[in-house]
């Protein structure tokens, strides 16, 4: 899952999310099971368009 505005919080069932969320990362590892329903709550970053850039251009 990417979120371009980077990931402040996330909750999920346990066992969903493959590793800890780093806050304000763009992106975040899931582990879905086959046939179930999943709820997701995000709380997305507030960002300018330019600091995407500047943050994609440091990696």
């Amino acid at each position: 899952m990417i979120a371009r505005q980077g990931i402040e919080r996330i909750s999920t069932p346990a066992g969903i999310l493959a590793a800890p969320l780093q806050t304000g990362k763009a992106n975040v590892d899931v582990h879905l099971p086959e046939g179930k329903p999943v709820t997701f709550h995000l709380k997305l970053g507030h960002r300018k368009p330019i600091d995407w850039v500047a943050q994609v251009s440091l990696a």
